[in-house]
Parts: structure tokens; sequence; C-alpha cells
């Protein structure tokens, strides 16, 4: 009977590592097009509406889950943690109308009149952030080129004001792969000025 026991448990634990170490396809990006723009848009609705539980359930890949970038203020070194959920989200949505264009953050340490972004609003572009493309962790050398693949096939939404993500297509469907915190972290900025 105690084997029995066993032979179960272990079934149900290896079972339970396959489904968690299914590959994830990340598909080529496509140019931007008006379905890629309204699942933006209900993204945006979503997070304006606080609902975490939907933005989980549809736009978090159960199998991948989402990278969360950020700067460690002690080591002042970019932190990238892999995340299952989003717990959080802030509901400022300033538009709902999305440019297909790139803006930038600017660090002022001497002049709060050149703090912010050079514009506001939301936005779409190709990803282009260079700190992870030179990123390097403490993680496995598949990781780190796993987090170039999302980088490389994703699109980057700044809602100014509100969050930076990546959209990616995986499986057909589109998910919500990196939420960029470092961008607008003027810690690094500050301690490089003095």
């Amino acid at each position: 009977m105690l084997k029995r026991i066993i032979l179960i448990l272990l079934t149900l634990l290896f079972s339970s590592c396959a489904v968690n170490q299914k590959k994830v396809e990340i598909e080529t990006k496509e140019t931007i097009n008006e379905e890629l723009l309204s699942h933006i848009r209900y993204i945006l609705y979503l997070f304006n509406s606080e609902d975490l539980k939907t933005l989980n359930d549809i736009y978090i890949n159960k199998d991948f889950g989402y990278f969360d970038v950020s700067l460690d203020e002690l080591s002042n070194k970019i932190v990238v943690e892999k995340r299952a959920y989003l717990e959080e989200i802030d509901n400022f949505i300033e538009s709902f109308d999305i440019e297909n264009r790139e803006i930038f953050f600017n660090c002022s340490p001497y002049n709060d009149a050149f703090y912010g972004w050079s514009e506001n609003g939301t936005f779409i572009f190709e990803a282009k952030s260079n700190y992870l493309e030179n990123y390097q962790s403490n993680n496995t050398k598949e990781l780190d080129n796993f987090i170039k693949k999302v980088k490389n096939s994703s699109f980057e939404v700044i809602a100014t004001y509100n969050t930076i993500f990546y959209i990616t297509k995986i499986d057909k469907k589109y998910y919500i792969t990196l939420i960029d915190n470092y961008k607008t972290d003027c810690q690094n900025a500050l301690i490089q000025a003095f």
C-alpha cells in the first residue's frame, strides 16, 4: 500500500513538472495592425478599470509569466525577475489613442524642467531597450537568451504616467511579456551625475 501511494505521488510530481516545462513558442514580430492595437486598447481599459483578474487570465501566459525589470537601488544594477502574474497596476490612463512613434524619458538631476516624458499619451514602437540586449544575469544562459528573444519579438507600449510593457505574440495570442520599471528610474542617472 505504501509503495502504491509513493508511486502515485511521484507520478503527480513528474506530471506537474512536465506541465510547467511546456515549450513556449514566441512568434516572429509582425507589423503593427488593428488586431494588435485592439488588444492594447483592451489592456489599457483593464488597467483603467483595475481589473487584475482579467489581465492575468487573458494577457499573462500561464506557462511563461512575464519579466519585471527594475533597478536595484543598493547595487545600482538591473534586476530582471520572472513573475507568474500581475499583483498591482496603476489605473491612470491619459489616452486610449495609440500613436506609433518612440518617445523618451529624460532624467535631469540639475533642472526639473527637463525631467519626464518627451510627450504625453500612449505610444507603441519596436522594443529597443539596449540594456536588455546587454543584460547578463546570474541566471542560465538559456534564460538570458530567452529575455533577448522576448525583446526582439515584442512591441514596447508606453502609457505615460502609468506603465511601460512589452506585448508579444505567443502561440498565436498576444501577451504582456515584460513590465519595464527601469526606464523611468532616474536613480542610475543621478548616481552617474555626481
